[in-house]
Protein backbone atom coordinates (compact mmCIF):
# COMPACT_ATOMS: atom_id res chain seq x y z
CA UNK A 1 0.00 0.00 0.00
CA UNK A 2 1.28 3.41 -1.01
CA UNK A 3 -1.28 5.10 1.81
CA UNK A 4 0.24 6.29 4.86
CA UNK A 5 -1.71 7.64 7.79
CA UNK A 6 -1.45 9.11 11.31
CA UNK A 7 -2.73 11.09 13.67
CA UNK A 8 -1.35 13.36 16.63
CA UNK A 9 -2.31 16.20 18.08
CA UNK A 10 -5.98 16.12 16.49
CA UNK A 11 -4.29 16.22 12.80
CA UNK A 12 -5.25 13.14 10.73
CA UNK A 13 -2.78 13.02 7.98
CA UNK A 14 -3.17 11.21 4.55
CA UNK A 15 0.37 10.80 2.77
CA UNK A 16 0.63 9.59 -0.64
CA UNK A 17 3.62 7.56 -0.94
CA UNK A 18 3.99 5.88 -4.05
CA UNK A 19 7.50 8.45 -5.63
CA UNK A 20 8.79 4.99 -7.31
CA UNK A 21 5.82 5.71 -9.91
CA UNK A 22 5.37 9.85 -8.94
CA UNK A 23 2.74 9.16 -6.70
CA UNK A 24 0.33 7.59 -8.97
CA UNK A 25 -2.11 7.08 -7.82
CA UNK A 26 -3.90 3.58 -7.76
CA UNK A 27 -7.83 2.33 -7.01
CA UNK A 28 -6.43 1.00 -3.99
CA UNK A 29 -5.05 3.92 -2.73
CA UNK A 30 -8.24 5.32 -3.09
CA UNK A 31 -9.86 3.10 -1.29
CA UNK A 32 -7.92 3.34 1.18
CA UNK A 33 -7.68 7.24 1.36
CA UNK A 34 -11.39 7.06 1.18
CA UNK A 35 -11.48 4.88 4.84
CA UNK A 36 -8.62 7.26 6.08
CA UNK A 37 -10.95 10.39 5.64
CA UNK A 38 -14.10 8.78 6.80
CA UNK A 39 -12.65 7.13 9.99
CA UNK A 40 -10.81 10.54 10.38
CA UNK A 41 -14.84 11.98 10.05
CA UNK A 42 -16.20 9.69 12.81
CA UNK A 43 -13.11 9.96 15.30
CA UNK A 44 -13.60 12.83 17.81
CA UNK A 45 -10.36 13.21 18.37
CA UNK A 46 -9.81 14.45 15.06
CA UNK A 47 -9.93 18.12 14.89
CA UNK A 48 -8.44 18.44 11.10
CA UNK A 49 -7.21 16.24 7.88
CA UNK A 50 -3.81 16.85 6.37
CA UNK A 51 -3.24 15.08 2.82
CA UNK A 52 0.06 15.52 1.57
CA UNK A 53 2.25 14.18 -1.02
CA UNK A 54 6.08 13.09 -0.97
CA UNK A 55 8.83 16.44 -0.34
CA UNK A 56 8.99 17.44 -4.21
CA UNK A 57 6.44 15.61 -5.17
CA UNK A 58 2.28 15.65 -4.15
CA UNK A 59 1.06 13.08 -6.86
CA UNK A 60 1.52 13.01 -10.87
CA UNK A 61 -2.71 12.14 -10.87
CA UNK A 62 -3.96 8.15 -11.79
CA UNK A 63 -2.03 5.61 -12.54
CA UNK A 64 -3.23 5.03 -15.81
CA UNK A 65 -2.06 1.76 -16.03
CA UNK A 66 -4.02 0.76 -12.84
CA UNK A 67 -6.85 3.21 -14.54
CA UNK A 68 -7.05 1.47 -18.04
CA UNK A 69 -7.68 -1.81 -16.08
CA UNK A 70 -10.47 -0.58 -13.86
CA UNK A 71 -11.70 2.06 -15.14
CA UNK A 72 -14.74 3.60 -12.85
CA UNK A 73 -17.49 2.49 -13.85
CA UNK A 74 -20.54 3.07 -11.26
CA UNK A 75 -20.53 4.69 -8.40
CA UNK A 76 -18.65 2.51 -6.01
CA UNK A 77 -15.78 3.03 -8.09
CA UNK A 78 -12.69 3.77 -5.39
CA UNK A 79 -12.29 7.08 -6.88
CA UNK A 80 -15.89 8.22 -6.40
CA UNK A 81 -15.96 6.49 -3.10
CA UNK A 82 -12.52 8.96 -2.13
CA UNK A 83 -14.19 12.12 -3.36
CA UNK A 84 -17.21 11.21 -1.87
CA UNK A 85 -15.82 11.30 1.33
CA UNK A 86 -13.77 13.91 0.99
CA UNK A 87 -16.82 16.25 0.12
CA UNK A 88 -18.87 14.20 3.05
CA UNK A 89 -15.83 15.05 5.54
CA UNK A 90 -17.27 17.73 8.00
CA UNK A 91 -13.57 18.04 9.45
CA UNK A 92 -11.43 20.74 7.89
CA UNK A 93 -9.38 19.32 5.23
CA UNK A 94 -5.74 21.02 4.62
CA UNK A 95 -3.70 20.37 1.07
CA UNK A 96 0.28 20.53 1.70
CA UNK A 97 1.28 20.77 -1.90
CA UNK A 98 5.15 20.58 -3.32
CA UNK A 99 6.28 19.75 -6.84
CA UNK A 100 3.14 18.16 -9.12
CA UNK A 101 -0.18 17.99 -8.57
CA UNK A 102 -1.85 16.59 -12.00
CA UNK A 103 -4.81 15.80 -13.10
CA UNK A 104 -6.73 14.37 -9.64
CA UNK A 105 -4.33 15.97 -7.62
CA UNK A 106 -5.04 18.88 -8.82
CA UNK A 107 -9.02 18.65 -8.73
CA UNK A 108 -8.52 17.17 -4.96
CA UNK A 109 -7.02 20.00 -4.05
CA UNK A 110 -10.21 22.23 -5.65
CA UNK A 111 -12.27 20.39 -2.61
CA UNK A 112 -10.62 21.11 -0.08
CA UNK A 113 -10.99 23.85 2.87
CA UNK A 114 -7.33 25.37 2.89
CA UNK A 115 -4.72 24.44 0.60
CA UNK A 116 -1.13 25.34 0.76
CA UNK A 117 1.21 25.41 -2.51
CA UNK A 118 4.82 25.60 -2.32
CA UNK A 119 6.11 28.12 -5.04
CA UNK A 120 7.80 26.00 -7.09
CA UNK A 121 4.96 23.78 -7.39
CA UNK A 122 3.21 23.01 -10.70
CA UNK A 123 -0.76 22.18 -11.03
CA UNK A 124 -2.04 20.52 -13.86
CA UNK A 125 -5.62 19.39 -15.82
CA UNK A 126 -4.41 17.44 -18.72
CA UNK A 127 -7.86 16.22 -19.39
CA UNK A 128 -8.18 17.88 -22.70
CA UNK A 129 -4.91 16.64 -23.96
CA UNK A 130 -5.59 13.62 -23.44
CA UNK A 131 -9.57 13.15 -24.77
CA UNK A 132 -11.22 12.81 -21.17
CA UNK A 133 -13.55 15.10 -19.75
CA UNK A 134 -12.48 17.24 -16.88
CA UNK A 135 -13.73 15.54 -13.50
CA UNK A 136 -15.79 16.21 -9.84
CA UNK A 137 -16.71 19.25 -11.71
CA UNK A 138 -13.34 21.06 -12.12
CA UNK A 139 -14.19 22.65 -14.88
CA UNK A 140 -17.07 24.72 -12.69
CA UNK A 141 -15.35 24.84 -9.65
CA UNK A 142 -12.12 26.52 -11.40
CA UNK A 143 -13.77 29.84 -12.73
CA UNK A 144 -15.59 30.19 -9.55
CA UNK A 145 -12.53 29.56 -7.30
CA UNK A 146 -9.66 31.69 -9.55
CA UNK A 147 -12.39 33.93 -12.03
CA UNK A 148 -12.57 33.91 -15.74
CA UNK A 149 -9.69 34.91 -18.11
Amino acid sequence: MSIKTATFNGVATIEIARPEKKNAITSAMYEAMAEALNAANADPKVRAVLITGQPGLFTSGNDLEDFMARPPRDADAPVFQFMQALLGCEKPVVAAVTGAAIGIGTTLLLHCDLVYVADDSRLAMPFVALGLVPEFGSSLVVPRLMGHV
